[in-house]
């Protein structure tokens, strides 16, 4: 039997270096923003309820001597979430601890745990972003305990007959109309049908200020802008390290969790002033830790890392959803 350990490989140890790199996770330039800039607290009740106006009151023009309408008008309504809860598991076995410690550990194996839970929940996150919490839709796309993203809100009565607990029709029926976006699934990719979603989702000076899609629509985007490189943007507010352009004084970029449905390639016109990020105040449940638990009957622990709260598009007529068969 050949011995294990020569003269070298007795006395001289791996280098081990001090250096994760992530080979898993992707970015979100879309929930980046809004981690970032349209994160609202929730303090607690059983729903979240965001107040709209989908009507206007009584008025016109008017004679001496003309009565007025005075009769009541409904004007408000509101959209209807539920919290949604996620979770990331990290579980260490006991003994190992007492191997990964001291001068002999190049690393903490707790500590790349920690960094993959986080990157685990911003994949979750990011990949239900533009599912539909289990809605209406012909198909659900996820769960119905997912967040209620964009495929749902930002889309028409045909394809997801409600949102936030309203019937669509019952506010309005036209596109870019009530809590209706424009949605249209065009032959092939075209800068044409693009501005045709940014102009219907566009009412003065609110418009979308963010197009999200994926990398070949982008590509076939950006070969098109080719000779106004003066679009170029160097200075995204979403530092994913990659770079992206403005168009109609929108910034496009790609996310790499929004996938082709059906054989279609999506875009996403988004207004992010009209999108909200609700998260629990509850510490533990804004990407917080619950702390190790000891399982019953052996050393090993687990804990988790969570996420509490819901998505809200509160005004989807400003937005849009395109869906090409082609580039």
């Amino acid at each position: 039997m050949a011995l294990v350990w020569n003269d070298l490989t007795g006395k001289t140890n791996d280098y081990i270096t001090p250096y994760l790199t992530d080979n898993v996770f992707k970015n979100s330039p879309p929930l980046t923003r809004l981690k970032n800039k349209r994160r609202f607290e929730f303090p607690g009740g059983l729903t979240i309820r965001h107040n709209i106006m989908y009507a206007p009151l009584k008025g016109g023009a008017f004679q001496r001597g003309q009565a007025f309408d005075t009769s009541y008008v409904q004007s408000d309504t509101a959209l209807q979430f539920n919290i949604k809860y996620y979770y990331v598991n990290v579980t260490i076995y006991g003994t190992d601890q007492v191997l990964n410690r001291g001068s002999e550990a190049a690393m903490s194996f707790i500590g790349s745990k920690m960094i993959n839970a986080s990157g685990t929940m911003a994949q979750l996150l990011a990949t239900d972003l533009y599912g539909d919490g289990g809605a209406n839709g012909a198909s659900s796309l996820n769960s119905t305990l997912a967040l209620d993203g964009a495929a749902e809100a930002v889309n028409i009565p045909t394809n997801y007959a409600t949102y936030g607990g309203i019937t669509r029709t019952d506010i309005a029926s036209a596109a870019n109309t009530g809590i209706n976006a424009y949605y249209a699934a065009p032959a092939a990719f075209s800068l044409g049908a693009v501005q045709t979603a940014f102009g219907a989702a566009w009412f003065g000076q609110e418009k979308p200020d963010m197009l999200v899609t994926t990398q070949p629509v982008w590509d076939a985007f950006w070969n098109k802008l080719q000779p106004q490189q003066r679009f170029n943007d160097e200075t995204s507010d979403v530092h994913v390290g990659f770079r992206s352009f403005f168009w109609n004084g929108a910034q496009v970029v790609v996310d790499q969790y929004l996938s082709v449905l059906g054989g279609q390639y999506q875009m996403y016109g988004f207004n992010t002033n009209y999108i909200y990020l609700y998260v629990s105040n509850v510490p533990k449940y804004q990407f917080g830790f619950t702390g190790w638990k000891e399982a019953q009957n052996t050393d090993d622990v687990a804990g988790q890392y969570l996420f509490g709260g819901n998505m809200v598009f509160a005004a989807p007529r400003l937005m849009f959803n395109l869906a090409f068969s082609a580039l």
